[in-house]
């Protein structure tokens, strides 16, 4: 059947049922905090989807990519290469394998922090209270700009009451699991307020997916392996978390976060060699040639070693209500400074054999600080925020490639670095007319953001050579380049009714230009690439129908791009990648959500994304190729389905399964059509389920909670993207079919 007929009966099965008889419960109300403030996700004149903790436990999401494509027209998947870092398209804006040295295309923050690199356990790090995905271009209700959206982590602040939970987990491919996290009892510091903290710290440890062996086929050029198995977890987080109530007025909270991975590479599959073979190699690698999607669970990969990552995080928010100041309404004020230092090493194959023929490593040592201050107020017919904002990061990275080395060919060890600022000002009122004829249903919105960034880079090529003529052509230097915008951003809502609102947006979204760290040639170095700057528009519908049993959202839009900036995969002893403006580009397309009550015990869901996405123009060489481009990460189709049902409430516990399908369409993962003839990702579908006994008593103000749970029942062998190096294409997969147990303990 197809995957819109299915979606359409669903649909109407839960119209369908709701009009029985009206029903004593109906869906809950989700608060989000996307317009830095508190309001229903239904009155939010955004496009937006939330997930609170119970909705992230149930579909298993231990990290970024886990949330997959939950929600239309978002696609995330694990960079290439890596297991750690993900590659995350918002509405066709991606950032392909994404380079330290790029302003990253959709932005992540962790209760407000900007974070500048998405590598780490950033999951793992705090209990998250919710998760809100944000669709469109960020910014004049941000400190830091992003052009795709943003996805925001929110945790559980301390409660100032003795509580926790202890969860254990253990699962196929020796998994095994802990967390913990304890909530301390508030101090009363008398009438200087009083002080609560929360801790929480975490064990998640895997053994590889695949096995990697010695060369099975006597190759006499093969290598031992470096490690014996890829695509395992081993991480360990901490936190701690301190609020200070000092008074009615003023709240403190330093926050303090650790994380650990110490990981082997991911493992690749050769599916491609090139017939001309120009240097004879294909004899080598012919036995490791597999089809795209035979996901091998043994490899030879003689050059993976390890992927590992540090980091450290230390926050500062600062919250004070003045109160009321005359016009300005009630007005508080607030800080939020953070810094962060990453260490991120790999040491990876790229090559697909036991065969040294292109190994890769990567030292990153990355520091960011930020300052923001806001300025949040409300009147009797105004909410707004206006804001001040400055970022800046560093980072260093020693990067030897090595290509051919086992026949005799040097290794480049490459360096490359950064040192960026960033200064914004930034804000956006509100305002309900009070004129009769609206009965206060209309709200204006006019939002406005400066922003002006300095981009300072060095590179380092001491032992590049001429691979025609073996001549050396080593090339050094450093740049500088700064980039300013104004953008403004314009929302009008109307509330037709009780349970429908109606929304239109035009806002302009911008990314600073840069340089490119991993330019394989001077003049790719030197040459900057463009800002880039989107003008969004979108109409949406939030609604809820039959007595709060069935919620309907849909938003339709188009982005227009100008200079867009498109990772572009340079294959060669380099395999690099580096930025390059399009002219013009157009995105456009819609989503669709649904939930439904049809019987109190059980709750569906269904959402379906659309993208079109075209180039205006693509200026190469002083030509414009735009026809003879692809456009990345942009499947024409998405969707996703899951049903929840409270099988048994009773004494013991409450019972409840649920089943999560998830569609993604065909798409390519790079520009080049000829990359793209041996990369594209088939469209594939996962099933995921859990099955949770709840509520089991234990004593007063104790319970106990026990969860199967599985991933990729159906065991599908899928690409998710791909390293195309011109003699070769290397390919990754999704994870094969996982599944196990885990108890939670609450008091």
């Amino acid at each position: 059947m197809h995957l819109r007929t299915r979606m359409s009966l669903a649909i109407a099965a839960c119209i369908a049922a709701g009009s029985g008889p009206l029903l004593a419960q109906g869906l809950e109300e989700v608060v989000v905090t996307a317009q830095k403030r508190e309001q229903s996700l239904q009155d939010a004149p955004i496009s937006i989807a939330a997930f609170d903790a119970s909705d992230l436990e149930q579909k298993g999401v231990a990290n970024l990519d886990d949330l997959g494509t939950s929600v239309p027209n978002v696609k995330i998947t694990r960079s290439p290469s890596n297991t750690s870092a993900a590659t995350i398209a918002i509405r066709g804006s991606v950032t392909i394998n994404p380079a330290v040295t790029w302003e990253p295309t959709v932005g992540i923050y962790l209760d407000g922090v900007f974070i500048g690199k998405n590598v780490g356990a950033i999951f793992d790090v705090a209990e998250l209270e919710r998760v809100e995905m944000l669709r469109g271009p960020q910014g004049t209700l941000y400190g830091k700009n992003t052009v795709g959206g943003a996805v925001n982590l929110i945790t559980t602040k301390p409660s100032g009451e003795l509580g926790g939970k202890v969860r254990v987990g253990a699962g196929n491919y020796d998994l095994r699991t802990v967390y913990a996290t304890i909530d301390t009892p508030s101090l009363d510091l008398g009438g200087a307020g009083q002080v609560m903290a929360k801790f929480t710290a975490s064990y998640r440890n895997r053994d590889g997916l695949y096995d990697n062996v010695a060369d099975p086929f006597g190759n006499p050029l093969a290598n031992e392996p470096l490690v014996n198995e890829l695509n395992d977890i081993d991480n360990r987080t901490g936190r701690y978390d301190i609020l200070w109530d000092a008074s009615d007025r003023l709240q403190l909270r330093y926050t303090w976060d650790y994380s650990d991975l110490d990981l082997k590479p991911a493992k690749n599959q050769l599916t491609y060699l090139d017939p001309a073979d120009p240097f004879g190699i294909n004899p080598l690698l012919a036995p490791y040639v597999t089809a795209d999607n035979e996901n091998r669970d043994t490899v030879s990969l003689d050059k993976a070693a390890f992927e590992r990552s540090k980091s450290i995080s230390r926050s500062l928010f600062a919250e004070y209500n003045i109160g009321e100041i005359g016009v300005l309404g009630d007005v508080t004020f607030k800080y939020i400074g953070n810094d962060r230092t990453l260490s991120w090493d790999d040491s990876i194959d790229i090559d697909g054999s036991p065969v040294d023929l292109f190994a890769s490593s990567r030292f990153i040592d990355y520091d960011q600080a930020s300052h923001e201050i806001q300025m949040v107020g409300t009147t009797e017919r105004t909410n707004y925020v206006l804001g001040l904002y400055y970022f800046e990061e560093q980072a260093d990275v020693f990067n030897p490639i090595s290509f051919f080395r086992g026949f005799g060919s040097p290794t480049q060890n490459n360096e490359y670095g950064f040192d960026n600022d960033s200064v914004a000002a930034f804000g956006q009122v509100e305002w309900r007319p009070g004129a009769a004829m609206f009965q206060d249903r209309l709200s204006l919105a006019l939002g406005v953001r400066w922003t002006e960034e300095t981009k300072d880079t060095y590179i380092s090529h001491p032992d590049d050579i001429d691979p025609v003529t073996g001549t050396p052509i080593p090339f050094a230097g450093t740049a500088e380049k700064s980039f300013s915008n104004t953008s403004p951003t314009f929302v009008a809502a109307w509330e037709v009714s009780d349970d429908v609102n109606v929304y239109g947006k035009i806002a302009q979204g911008w990314k600073a230009g840069g340089f490119n760290g991993e330019a394989p040639f001077a003049q790719a170095f030197f040459t900057p690439y463009d800002a880039e700057e989107i003008t969004s528009y979108e109409l949406g519908v939030k609604s809820r129908w039959l007595d709060n049993r069935l919620q309907l959202n849909g938003a339709v839009f188009q982005n227009e791009s100008e200079d867009m900036q498109m990772s572009i995969f340079i294959a060669g002893n380099s395999a690099a990648s580096v930025v390059q403006n399009a002219g013009e580009a157009t995105i456009r397309g819609f989503e669709l959500e649904m939930i439904a009550l049809p019987m109190p015990d059980l709750e569906l869901s269904a959402s379906y994304g659309y993208l079109d996405a075209e180039y205006g123009e693509f200026i190469e060489g002083g030509v414009d190729v735009k026809d003879q481009k692809d456009f990345p990460y942009t499947p024409n189709h998405s969707a996703a389905l899951a049903a929840e049902y409270t099988v048994y409430s009773g004494a013991w516990g409450e019972l409840t399964g649920r089943l999560d399908y998830e569609y993604v369409d065909r798409y390519v993962p790079y520009v080049e059509p000829t990359q793209n003839a041996t990369s594209s990702v088939d469209p594939y579908q996962l099933l995921n389920g859990r099955l949770t006994l709840a509520n089991i008593p234990v004593a007063d103000g104790q319970s106990l909670k026990v969860a199967l749970w599985g991933e990729n029942l159906l065991d599908k062998e899928y690409r998710i993207n791909t390293i195309p190096f011109g003699l070769w294409t290397a390919s990754f997969y999704g994870d094969p079919r996982t599944y196990g147990i885990e108890a939670s303990y609450e008091f």
